[in-house]
């Protein structure tokens, strides 16, 4: 039995645990060596390329045949090496691990999987391929499928829809201490999910941006979870917040943001003379000032806080999104301008004030707020965009050009896309304040490209890495209005 799968691929059948070669699979192959021929490899360092685009490929049963179990059927694109490809690993994920479930010659480029599935679970799986020097190629993009009966009376043409469910917000955060420098441990109560919570994302807020510091697993029977995020500066202060990610990717809301001050082990005996450690006072007061008209805005106040320094403080504000949390800017003064909102949606913010020696204070409580009505009528960004990316490796660098193509100037922009694929992070960026949650990237203006005037542009970018393939964001916004690409 075959699997479908492109002119150019063979197949392969896995049945138990088992792969299956058919004889066909060598007649369709792509010419390479199969993998019990003699293949002399003198010094080959050169990985294959990633396989092709992973995707779900049905497989051709008769009408009230005989059952082929419960499975997923997955197909790929052929990997080329510079000697010759001798092996595809097909892995899937549990408990936040990529584990290897079967391999195949170099002609198999198609799977069914029928072991250890159960029917109505997602799952999620990717490919890599191998030469015979043993070099390992980068994965495939990941594919998360739905298990279902394969064949017989039962049988499902295509797998039941996908889960667009997300698990449940984790439990608010608190502190453990982790004893290993540079360290900070962390501990809050499981989420819960319509099918299951397949991993626990930590953020950290470092070099300008919330980036993933830990992964924790998800365990059904936990009452409460732990992670620690190493890699710190010890003594540094940092702000933390966590999400919970089911099987499909879909990802949680997130923690409230919690700051605490990576570990010093051994512990110093005291601070050195001079040396400022105490931090400022937790902000209070939160909330909206009335009678000021900010269209699709906030005006925001809190109270003055105290710090033993005397010196000045600096007021870091943060919103939360669906997904995650992101940087609205400093001011020097405990009162804020939030523009780019949508109009009677609610939004919620938290204060962080930090001393001249970089100590923060614990985050604000959380305040909500409705931002005031877009002017009317409501203007979309008139905006034009340009994504320019160099990839190399698994690493890759983007040019981003943003010109106002209206006839108003732009005050204030914040810039939204979505990576297309899970494996593709934000390190760092430049030009704004860049932040991701999950697949969800902005980056917002510094004060001095806060202006986009009639038919001007701004240039900013990041470096990021990916794992295989790099596609483009395939939408753009600006201030929540949609931007034509360049």
């Amino acid at each position: 039995m075959r699997i479908p799968g492109p002119r150019t691929a063979a197949t392969a059948v896995l049945s138990g645990g088992l792969l299956l070669l058919p004889a066909a699979a060598v007649a369709l192959g792509s010419g390479l060596a199969p993998a019990n021929a003699a293949v002399r490899v003198v010094d080959d360092t050169t990985p294959p390329t990633a396989p092709g685009t992973l995707y779900y490929c049905p497989v051709p049963v008769p009408t009230g045949g005989p059952s082929l179990g419960v499975g997923v059927s997955i197909c790929w694109g052929g990997a080329t090496d510079n000697v010759g490809v001798v092996a595809y690993d097909v892995q899937i994920l549990r408990d936040g691990t990529f584990t290897t479930i079967s391999t195949g010659n170099s002609t198999s480029r198609g799977v069914l999987i029928t072991s250890g599935l159960t029917e109505g679970q997602e799952y999620t799986f990717r490919v890599l391929a191998r030469d015979a020097a043993g070099n390992v190629s980068p994965p495939s993009n990941q594919l998360t499928l739905v298990a279902h009966n394969i064949g017989g009376p039962a049988s499902s043409p295509t797998p039941p829809p996908s889960d667009t469910i997300p698990p449940s917000r984790p439990g608010e955060l608190n502190l453990r201490t982790p004893y290993l420098n540079g360290a900070v441990g962390l501990v809050w109560a499981p989420s819960t999910d319509n099918v299951a919570v397949s991993r626990y994302d930590v953020y950290v807020w470092k070099n300008g941006a919330f980036v993933r510091g830990a992964t924790a697993g998800a365990t059904s029977a936990a009452t409460e979870v732990m992670a620690v995020v190493s890699g710190l500066t010890p003594g540094r202060d940092y702000l933390f917040y966590v999400v919970a990610v089911d099987a499909a990717g879909n990802v949680s809301a997130p923690t409230n943001l919690i700051r605490a001050r990576a570990m010093v082990e051994p512990p110093n005996p005291s601070p050195s003379p001079g040396v400022d450690t105490t931090p400022p006072g937790t902000p209070s007061g939160l909330s909206a000032a009335s009678g000021i008209s900010i269209p699709g805005g906030l005006f925001l106040t809190w109270n003055t806080v105290s710090d033993d320094s005397g010196g000045p403080l600096r007021y870091d504000l943060y919103r939360a999104t669906d997904t995650g949390w992101v940087y609205e800017g400093e001011n020097s003064t405990p009162r804020d301008i939030v523009n780019g909102l949508v109009g009677g949606q609610s939004y919620t913010f938290q204060v962080v004030a930090r001393d001249a020696a970089g100590n923060l204070s614990q985050a604000s409580a959380p305040y909500a707020a409705v931002a005031q009505p877009n002017s009317s009528p409501t203007p979309g960004a008139t905006c034009k965009v340009a994504y320019d990316a160099n990839s190399w490796g698994t690493g890759f660098t983007v040019h981003v050009t943003i010109t106002n193509t209206g006839t108003s100037p732009i005050s204030g922009w914040r810039l939204g896309f979505t990576f297309p694929l899970s494996a593709q992070t934000l390190t760092t960026g430049w030009s704004a304040t860049w932040a991701q949650s999950g697949m969800a990237v902005t980056a917002t203006n510094l004060d001095w490209n806060r202006t986009i005037a009639p038919g001007a542009s701004v240039s900013i970018g990041f470096n990021g890495t990916h794992s295989g393939t790099n596609p483009a964001p395939n939408a753009f916004t600006l201030n929540n209005g949609a931007c034509t690409i360049a």
